[in-house]
């Protein structure tokens, strides 16, 4: 693209290139205390991470006598499902800052470091949110109205994802890297940014979006993995967290290519989130497109403007709603009141003395955006500049030469954001012209395919396990690397690519990203690969067998729409092979038939 025009407006700098506003931006102090909480009448600088302070966490969710879910906390007393957060007694030590394959000699007090990234990612996550997602020069929330909840942005912001927020993320992915494995190469870091496909691949603005400036020419595993970097490498995965919050609201507010500007309710989240009158709606939907990926909100709480008007009038328990969300014990059931429940938890207790604070000095400060620096995020020259700005203040704040990090280093972060770039969205990518072209890919084998694939540009796309009677999008102009079945009894990527290859000559200029579907079984030992519109199945009833569905809680009960007969769970599973008579037998041994004739009710809806 060319760069046709340069100019400043309302202290925003952009580049426009060809019919978008897209380049590299910065605000000015009025935009940024804009999203700043007020405190007794005056901008609130104070950073209140929680500490000294128990929290329970991976707790089981049970059924309440309304029909809804809750956090099971009698029984959440076992060893894994508490944290008691001490960040001085339990990250004392003085760590060395080399990373990216940059040796030095700088080190850092552990449990500073933890702390710094943490209100980064804070600061870092609000900025991009309203300033890099394509919503114009006043950005993606209306500044000049408050929230349904009656708050203006900042405090919303700041109650829901300040940095406990995301100390609530890393202990619900990883127990704050506890739970990571023990292997070099096989962790995607304390938040759990998955690589090199998923996550990752969505920043590196694989699927037309993301913010690949920062990310295109990062490794992932020299960023996020746990076992690469100081402290658990948090600062690129905390970061690298805040995009992706960013990202994810993107996919979901109308401001990818192809459909920017959309007014549909399944694009308008940015509005949901403004006019919803649940609390914890903020935390709540971040936490839930964190674990189940963005498309999922599109599916549930935003799929028609019925749904939208209805969810965004509940006062309380949004999650609860089964007008919004699917009624199912999973993963992502925890997330969406977990993290939320743990943040609210330390938000609290910090706002009761429960208080981290540190005396940080120059040189902590200087080895922190070094550090930045040397990851990658940011050019030297933009570093350096917020390393000039931030050091007048901080020689204006100091006392014996060292500043309070509760109280006073705010002031000091919010001069190292002014001087940090906004990147925006889909900024430097590979699909700037319409974005990614995308098909769904159905597993109806009835084993875990594992796929992998490139797209257009040759880049790492997919690389994930898809269930039985799952789906996943790949890009129409890509190609498959492999495609297999996980236990290794068949191959189809010839006949996968040779079926993409098919699909796409059925395509024209008006093809609709995710219209398409081809549907992958096994016939007489053969790759069979269907081609069509897309045609989503529908969705599973109550009651019945669900492959997307984590089962684990043993005695679970289940109908088997394939042969209407009921059966019962006696361990964990995940999807998998239906529960039918072919399957209940099979080594693993998880499902028993428990009803001897079919179940009426099933065979009269057939």
């Amino acid at each position: 693209m060319i760069i046709t025009s340069k100019k400043a407006v309302y202290g925003v700098i952009f580049c426009a290139l060809s019919e978008h506003a897209s380049a590299i931006q910065t605000i000015d102090l009025e935009q940024y205390r804009q999203l700043m909480p007020i405190f007794q009448g005056a901008i609130d600088y104070r950073i209140l991470l929680a500490d000294n302070v128990t929290v329970n966490y991976h707790c089981e969710i049970i059924e309440t006598p309304d029909g809804g879910y809750d956090i099971d906390r009698k029984s959440c007393n076992k060893p894994g499902q508490f944290y008691h957060i001490d960040w001085q007694g339990e990250f004392p030590n003085e760590i060395n800052l080399s990373v990216n394959g940059t040796s030095t000699s700088d080190t850092i007090v552990e449990h500073k470091l933890w702390a710094i990234a943490f209100a980064h990612a804070s600061a870092s996550s609000r900025i991009q949110m309203q300033y890099g997602l394509r919503k114009g020069r006043n950005g993606t929330f209306d500044l000049s109205k408050p929230f349904a909840t009656g708050e203006q942005f900042g405090d919303y912001f700041q109650r829901q994802m300040n940095p406990n927020y995301f100390v609530s993320k890393g202990l619900q992915e990883s127990s704050l890297g506890k739970d990571l494995p023990p292997e070099a190469d096989e962790d995607d870091g304390v938040l759990q940014i998955e690589y090199p496909g998923s996550a990752w691949a969505e920043l590196q603005g694989v699927v037309g979006g993301g913010f690949p400036l920062p990310f295109k020419a990062l490794d992932p595993k020299t960023v996020l993995s746990s076992h690469s970097g100081p402290a658990r490498n948090i600062l690129g995965s905390s970061l690298s967290s805040g995009f992706y919050n960013g990202s994810a609201l993107a996919i979901v507010s109308g401001s990818l290519p192809w459909n920017q500007g959309s007014d549909l309710s399944q694009d308008s989240m940015h509005l949901f989130l403004q006019q919803s009158k649940d609390p914890d709606a903020l935390s709540m939907l971040m936490s839930f497109m964190y674990n189940r990926g963005p498309y999922a909100a599109k599916d549930q709480i935003l799929r028609t403007q019925e749904v939208f008007d209805h969810c965004v009038s509940i006062e309380e328990d949004l999650e609860d709603d089964w007008t919004c969300f699917q009624k199912q014990n999973d993963f992502g059931a925890r997330y969406i009141r977990q993290i939320p429940d743990v943040t609210n938890t330390l938000t609290q207790a910090a706002g009761q003395g429960h208080t981290y604070d540190a005396q940080l000095s120059w040189q902590d400060i200087l080895n922190y955006l070094t550090l930045l620096q040397n990851y990658g995020f940011y050019s030297n020259t933009i570093v350096d500049n917020a390393k000039s700005a931030a050091k007048i203040v901080f020689d204006e704040l100091k006392s014996d030469d060292t500043i309070s990090y509760k109280t006073q280093f705010g002031r000091i972060l919010e001069q190292i954001m002014v001087n940090l770039p906004i990147y925006e969205l889909g900024e430097g990518g590979p699909y700037d012209e319409q974005g990614k072209k995308q098909f769904y890919l159905y597993n109806y084998t009835n084993e875990t395919v594992l796929v992998i694939a490139n797209n257009e540009a040759a880049q790492a796309d997919v690389n994930e396990f898809i269930l039985p009677q799952n789906r996943i999008a790949i890009d129409i102009n890509g190609q498959f690397l492999e495609l297999k079945s996980s236990d290794g009894s068949y191959h189809c990527t010839e006949e996968a690519n040779t079926a993409l290859a098919a699909l796409k000559a059925t395509t024209d200029d008006t093809y609709l990203s995710l219209s398409a579907q081809l549907k992958l079984t096994i016939a007489q030992g053969r790759c069979v690969f269907e081609s069509g519109p897309h045609t989503p199945p529908p969705p599973v009833q109550d009651g019945y067998w669900d492959a997307s569905k984590l089962y684990d809680q043993p005695g679970e009960m289940v109908i088997d729409s394939l042969d209407c007969h009921e059966y019962k769970n006696e361990w964990y599973i995940v999807g998998g092979n239906a529960p039918s008579n072919v399957f209940s037998q099979d080594p693993w041994g998880v499902w028993r038939q428990i009803s001897e004739r079919p179940n009426s009710t099933c065979l009269s809806d057939r």
